[in-house]
């Protein structure tokens, strides 16, 4: 009986063990943790610029870049089209994607509010130039978490969060491009236009039946599928970004509101 109570009692106390440790993360939500840190009354905005012969000209680019992101922050509206069309034949298919996207470029009076060390603020990295900003703001928005070229991705490549703390949530994502600002732009901007996509798709799709002596059935069918989406975004807040060292692509988590 003493040998009983005593194996009750382990078995008892290895139940409870289990029931105090968490659940894993591997479960189906997409959302960050929710350990997040806010900003504390301004926000960061990095700016770059390619390495040019003049370094004060690349500074000033690398500040009109932060402007720019400060202007998204303000309003920022995107016009995003996609097309894909299917033919019979095996070579009669294409898909390509564009967008435009519409903000307040007068980025001098951006510019005044931004303030930064010259001697702290400014570093290089893959014939970059990048300038770290900050505005004052009373905006509650999640804290930057500055940008990272570990070896491993962060958590939110594979695993991309649709919202944190709140606001919608979107990764951008560019391959390598002649430029590395340019690589990092690119992938800001399809942050912004994954954003709109994720809010405002609409899909047309055709389907044509043609004539051809060649087919078996006498006809073939060819498809186009056009996905649009048009949207404004308010506050726009890059929050983390990472440069993979192997391909130098870049990914950007950012963050928005719904336009009002």
């Amino acid at each position: 009986m003493k040998r009983f109570k005593s194996t009750a009692f382990i078995f008892l106390l290895v139940c409870a063990v289990i029931l105090a440790v968490p659940c894993c993360a591997g479960g189906s939500s997409q959302r960050e943790p929710a350990q997040i840190q806010f900003s504390d009354g301004s926000l960061v905005f990095v700016g770059v610029s390619p390495r040019l012969s003049n370094r004060d000209t690349a500074i000033q680019t690398a500040l009109e870049d932060a402007a720019r992101r400060l202007s998204f922050f303000y309003s920022v509206r995107g016009v995003v089209v996609r097309r894909e069309h299917i033919g019979a034949e095996v070579l009669n298919y294409f898909m390509d994607r564009s967008y435009l996207l519409e903000y307040d470029n007068d980025l001098q009076k951006y510019i005044d509010q931004l303030e930064f060390d010259p001697l702290t603020d400014i570093s290089e990295n893959n014939n970059a130039v990048f300038v770290t900003t900050r505005v004052a703001s009373d905006s509650r928005m999640p804290h930057y978490r500055g940008h990272s070229t570990a070896r491993t991705a962060p958590r939110w490549v594979n695993s991309p969060p649709f919202e944190v703390d709140g606001l919608l949530a979107a990764v951008g994502h560019s391959g390598r491009l002649a430029s590395h600002a340019n690589t990092v732009i690119k992938s800001y901007e399809n942050a912004v236009t994954g954003l709109i996509e994720s809010i405002a798709t609409q899909i047309t799709s055709e389907y044509h039946n043609y004539t051809d002596s060649y087919s078996v059935f006498g006809f073939d069918i060819s498809s186009s599928n056009r996905t649009s989406a048009s949207y404004i975004l308010r506050n726009f807040y890059i929050i983390d970004s990472w440069t993979n060292p192997a391909d130098l692509s870049v990914w950007t988590l950012a963050v928005a509101r719904r336009g009002l």
